[in-house]
């Protein structure tokens, strides 16, 4: 039995790395990529879980091991009573008796090596299984935010979806008649693909849109959102009128107002310049164009 748990102690040191899921911007992505995450990070949670459960375990049998050796051989008493044993069953004969002796010498051995090696395992075992137990409780709390990601992109999709049924979407359709030049050319350009460091006619990125919808009516504004966000005046959420510029995500991100509580902004890589909702950006300011 000693020997068997010194094998198993052997094997049971190599442990598997649980994966990790890929980061992704749950405030950008659409409902699918949110809800591929939710997934992954549900598997990585599983296998945290799971390795946990195998550390536990492991550690349980190596404290029973640990207590077992010490109950029987850990004190005086105990090294005397197994002695006292071995010798009143073995032969009458002075050889069988210290035949007997020596065969518990060397299971006293075993059982020693076997405790010391199951007590080094259980000094590296404790911060690892401190290690996957907060990694669990961080993927618990990863995973309750992308879940709730997941419902706000389902939601906004859903109302994206709900306006271009009633027609009142305006990817094809034109601006307003009361709008400015700027909100009319923002509306033309929906449809068409973003484009990192584009500013046009075909493609888009966010700022390059703003900068090609102010530049067609005269203005000049810098390249950056964050540039765009320092030559433009603060302006609160109660004076925001169409052409205004809304900008999130740590300014790393502007849109056009467009009116009706709309923007109109070129989304992310693979997407589209879109209309969307204002109350689905996570606003970080307002800012107007000065005349």
């Amino acid at each position: 039995m000693t020997a068997l748990a010194l094998a198993h102690l052997a094997a049971a040191m190599v442990a598997a790395t649980p994966a990790q899921a890929e980061e992704i911007d749950l405030a950008q992505a659409d409902s699918s990529e949110i809800r591929a995450h939710v997934d992954d990070l549900a598997r990585d949670r599983t296998s945290v879980e799971h390795e946990l459960e195998r550390l536990e375990t492991e550690r349980s049998e190596l404290d029973a091991l640990v207590e077992q050796a010490d109950r029987e051989f850990g004190t005086v008493e105990a090294q005397l009573a197994r002695a006292t044993t071995a010798i009143e069953t073995a032969g009458d004969d002075l050889s069988s008796k210290i035949e007997s002796l020596a065969d518990l010498r060397t299971e006293q051995a075993v059982r020693y090596e076997a405790a010391e090696r199951a007590g080094e395992r259980l000094e590296v075992l404790a911060p690892m299984i401190a290690r996957l137990t907060d990694r669990s409780e961080a993927l618990s709390a990863d995973l309750e935010t992308a879940r709730q990601a997941l419902e706000r992109a389902e939601a906004r999709e859903r109302e994206q979806t709900a306006v271009r049924s009633s027609g009142a979407s305006t990817a094809s359709g034109p601006p307003p008649e009361s709008a400015g030049s700027v909100v009319q050319f923002a509306y033309a350009q929906v449809g068409k693909p973003y484009g990192a460091g584009m500013t046009g006619p075909n493609s888009y990125d966010c700022s390059g849109l703003v900068v090609a919808a102010y530049s067609q009516s005269g203005a000049d504004l810098p390249r950056s959102s964050q540039a765009q966000w320092n030559q433009t005046d603060p302006i609160g959420r109660d004076e925001l009128a169409p052409g205004d510029l809304v900008f999130s995500h740590g300014l790393g991100h502007v849109a056009i107002y467009v009116g009706g509580n709309q923007v109109v902004h070129a989304t992310k890589p693979g997407d589209t310049v879109k209309v969307a909702s204002l109350e689905y950006l996570p606003v970080d300011g307002y800012r107007r164009v000065p005349d």
